[in-house]
Parts: structure tokens; C-alpha cells; sequence
């Protein structure tokens, strides 16, 4: 039946171009069931991402598309089949590359093709939300069993059986049991019922196919003014116009409403950028959707409302290892440690740590998500910096050491406001020293300063200053262990005591101006 398929052949048998399935020039196909709606028989209850490529929602022989034709609403599309003799068979631009079950690449004539055949679909998806994975993984992220789909998930169709929901690829298989993580429902990624004392449902540890490496860009191109991946969800440039030449409209005015790609459209439009803030990025191009091939923006014409825009490549592809803003929103690093050494759980396990940030904020994600990311991140533009739920920390999260990027060569810096960096005052102008921002770091009794951003037997998450970036009048860094007076003490600025003994904070000494 080939409803996995999510390739780009976009031609019928016949030779006809396919039209694209959101235009619903036909209406509803006549085999689709009555009681789903028409998107809910694509993968990830979308059409807008299928384009006009040969797909099978309805459950006909084989993928087919709509074609503008007098006397046919529709034709087959000629997708090979994949199987020979009880294998899979697929083939690949190289012996690095894994595609999906009945995938069809459309890749460039260069590539040198290797045919492989494999007794099971292949343990990986290609999109974020890995609706099109057929994949016989049965455990959640966490390791606990998978339970079988029952009702809902499975409709009974008279003279024809029992069958899963459309939105299940493989939903024309009927099986005793299938307990095989899914994403029937648009979720962020695959993911089971699974039986726990506290959880209901779990994602799935599935990672990401492995596709064509993707080569560096020309000699000069140099990040956040290029991209780092295809999709560029990472890119923080300036550019404003689109690749035709047109100029780019300031996201904060959203003039054609909610975006379809916006994942979980029930939060606010704001908080699917990095930053939670899309007056930040002006008319920049971005790509704070799921589904654009690369950056985009608004344009001022109705009948199109946005087109791509044309960043390049970065020459260098290793994403830099620092911050460029306070709170690192845009950071795509791989350090999966906190500043503690405590290990970071992945973002899609629900344990030891459980939490909702994925539903709430994965828009957000400066790149894609699978099972395997347990990188630093700020999707949720939070506090000082990236951060992790961790694996052992009693606190159950901490920040990363993940210092501001040199805004020059070799450049170092202690103190920054605003993000640059300056030459403080080594004195207070109150007594409260509220606004001191000088580099002492040790009390009046000599006792070594404790970092701010680290957590010890002193600091704790709950503290209000260890979350707010307002306590402090400069930025925090993962180094920064300066007298500082967060909580507006009366006699002074303050800081924790480093040694890890009585008293667990001191105030410091520090000259008036």
C-alpha cells in the first residue's frame, strides 16, 4: 500500500503532474473514512508538507496523487516496491545512508547508488515528528514496555476487518499485537502507552535517519551570518529579503496569522522563536517552523505570504561552542554535561526528570529533536543561559558551561552588560551596592566566591536570582563568581562560600567609589 512513503515523486503513470493535496480541488476522496477528518489521514495530520508528491491517505493499491485531467480526478503513481522475497529493499546515494521503508530519494546524479536489502524497516525517521516511522522499536525512552494500541487507535470497518487509524502508516496491517512506538497524533516525535506508577505515555528513543552529509559553504561565510544545517533553524542573521528579492516583513506583525507549522498552535505565537520573542528578530529570516526547507519570512503580497530566503552555508559546519545572547537561545553546542558534570538527560525522556518542555517549546529548538538529543539548550528563553535536566543532580536541572562567544580573536572578558564587555569600577556607589559589577571574589574573611550560575549544598534552583537575569546588573557567565547583592541585602554585596564550609555565604568587602 506504500503509506509510508513520503518520497518526492511528483508525476503519475501516466506522466501527469500532481496536484498539491491542500488545494483540495476535488473535495474529500470517496474512499477516505467519514469519521477522520481529511488531514488526519496523512502522516503527522498534515497536507501542507506533502506538497503535491505521490502519497497514499485514502488506503488505495498503492501511492496515487490528484491530477487536473477531464476525465480522471486522480492516477497511480509508479513508487517500486521495496520488497523482494520477505526483504527490504532500498537504495542509497551512499553505504553511510539509511532510508525508510519504501523512501524514494530523490537525489542528485552524482550520487554513486548501493542497493541494500534488510530483513527489518530501518530504526530511524525523517521528520520531527516521525509520523511516516514504521520502525519495530517497542520500549519507551526510558526502557518500559510498549503497550498494545487498542481503542481509540484502531476502527472496525464492516466486510473488512479491524484496522489502526489512517495517521498510523501502517495502519492497513491488521496484527494480533502492535505495541510499535507511532505517531498517530502529531506529537512531537513517536511514542507508546506504557504502564508506570506516575507516567501514561512515553517517547521513544528514535533517532534521526542518516542522510547525505552536507558540505561546507563558500570560503568567508562565518556563523550566526550563515547556516549550520539544511533547515537553519539555528540561523540568527540579519538578512531580510527573500531569494526573488523581495524585502521581509517583521515577524511581531504576523500578518497572515498563526502559521500551520507552528507546532502546538495552542501557545502563544511569540513563544515558537528563539527568544520567545519575535521583536528580537525584526525581519530577519528564520525558520521557526517544522516543516520549511530552509530560512523564510512574511512578504507583503496576500496571494503568496512568504517566500525562502537565500543563506548560505557556513564554510565551517561545527556549531561554536559559546553563546551569542544572555540567554543562549540560538546556541546548537554538543556539550550534554551541567557545569556541575552532572550527565543531561535527554529532551525527550520523561525520567528521571518528567516535564513538558518538549510540547510546550519545541518550535523553539534551535535544531530537530530525536531521541539521541540530550545537548544544552534555552528553548524556553529561561534565566542565564543553556541548560539541562539532569540525571543525577538532586535539584533535577542545572545550567551548562557555555561561555559568551569572544566578540574578537583571543578577547577576554570577566564582566559584560548587555552583552559587551567592559572595564568595571572596583567600588560600590551605595551602601547596598546593588549595581556594583566589579571581579572581587573573595569575602571579608577570605573565603573564595562560589560561581552563581553552579549548584551546590549553598545554591539552590528555587532561588530567585539563580533564574532571574534582572537580579544581577550584568550578564551572567559560567566563570562569574563576583560579589554581587541579588536580593538587595542591606550591608552589601554578598556571595556563597566557595570552600564548601561555614558560613555558607559572606558578605564582601568592597570600597565605596
Amino acid at each position: 500500500m506504500g503509506r509510508e512513503y513520503i518520497g518526492k515523486v511528483n508525476e503519475t503513470v501516466s506522466g501527469k503532474e500532481c496536484l498539491r493535496w491542500d488545494s483540495k480541488d476535488f473535495g474529500t476522496p470517496n474512499d477516505s473514512l467519514a469519521n477522520v477528518t481529511y488531514s488526519e489521514h496523512f502522516s503527522n495530520l498534515d497536507t501542507w508538507s506533502h506538497q503535491n508528491y505521490c502519497r497514499n491517505p485514502s488506503g488505495k493499491e498503492r501511492p496515487w496523487c490528484f491530477v487536473m485531467d477531464e476525465d480522471a480526478e486522480w492516477e497511480y503513481c509508479d513508487i517500486p516496491m521495496c520488497t523482494d522475497e520477505g526483504n527490504y529493499l532500498f537504495i542509497a546515494p551512499s553505504s553511510s545512508f539509511i532510508c525508510p521503508h519504501h523512501l524514494l530519494i530523490d537525489a542528485p546524479e552524482e550520487w554513486s547508488f548501493v542497493v541494500y536489502f534488510v530483513e527489518h524497516p530501518p530504526e530511524c525517521k525523517i521528520t520531527q515528528q516521525g509520523g511516516e516511522y514504521i520502525g519495530r522499536t517497542n520500549v519507551s525512552h526510558s526502557g518500559l514496555a510498549c503497550q498494545e494500541w487498542m481503542e481509540p487507535w484502531s476502527i472496525i470497518i464492516p466486510g473488512n476487518g479491524t484496522f489502526f487509524l489512517p495517521a498510523f502508516p501502517d495502519y492497513g496491517e491488521t496484527r494480533e499485537s502492535h505495541n510499535f512506538c507511532r505517531n498517530p497524533d502529531a506529537d512531537a516525535a513517536p511514542w507508546c502507552f506504557i504502564e508506570d506508577e506516575y507516567l501514561v505515555s512515553e517517547y521513544c528513543d528514535i533517532p534521526f535517519c542518516k542522510v547525505r552529509e552536507v558540505q561546507g559553504g563558500p570560503q568567508g561565510n562565518v556563523y550566526p551570518e550563515c547556516r549550520l544545517t539544511e533547515k537553519g533553524k539555528e540561523y540568527v542573521g540579519t538578512n531580510s529579503v527573500t531569494e526573488t528579492g523581495k524585502p521581509c516583513v517583521d515577524w511581531e506583525k504576523n500578518p497572515y496569522g498563526m502559521p500551520w507549522d507552528f507546532f502546538n498552535i495552542e501557545a502563544g505565537y511569540p513563544d515558537h522563536f528563539i527568544y520567545s520573542d519575535p521583536a528580537i528578530h525584526k525581519n530577519y529570516c528564520r525558520n521557526p517552523a517544522l516543516y520549511r526547507d530552509k530560512p523564510w519570512c512574511f512578504i507583503s503580497q496576500p496571494d503568496i505570504e512568504w517566500e525562502y530566503c537565500d543563506i548560505p552555508l557556513c564554510q565551517n559546519l561545527e556549531p561554536p561552542e559559546c553563546k551569542l545572547t544572555t540567554s543562549g537561545g540560538e546556541y546548537v553546542g554538543r556539550q550534554n554535561t551541567t557545569i556541575s558534570g552532572f550527565r543531561c538527560q535527554h529532551w525527550l525522556a520523561s525520567k528521571p526528570s518528567f516535564h513538558y518542555q518538549i510540547i510546550r517549546s519545541l518550535s523553539t529548538f534551535p535544531d530537530e529533536v530525536d531521541g539521541r538529543h540530550n545537548f544544552c539548550r534555552n528553548p524556553d528563553n529561561f534565566g542565564h543561559g543553556p541548560w539541562c535536566y539532569s540525571k543525577d543532580s538532586k535539584e533535577g536541572w542545572e545550567y551548562c558551561d557555555v561561555p559568551f562567544c569572544p566578540k574578537t580573536e583571543g578577547e577576554r572578558c570577566d564582566v559584560r552588560v548587555s552583552g559587551n564587555c567592559i572595564s568595571p569600577l572596583e567600588c560600590k556607589d551605595t551602601l547596598i551596592g546593588d549595581m556594583y559589577i566589579g571581579t572581587k571574589n573573595i569575602t571579608k574573611s577570605g573565603l573564595p566566591c562560589q560561581r552563581w550560575m553552579i549548584i551546590s549544598s549553598n545554591t539552590k534552583s528555587s532561588d530567585f536570582w539563580y533564574r532571574s537575569p534582572e537580579s544581577f546588573p550584568d550578564n551572567m557567565h559560567p566563570s562569574h563568581n563576583f560579589c554581587r547583592n541579588p536580593n538587595f541585602n542591606p550591608e552589601g554585596p554578598w556571595c556563597y562560600n566557595g570552600a564548601g564550609t561555614d558560613p555558607f555565604w559572606e558578605y564582601c568587602d568592597i570600597e565605596f567609589c
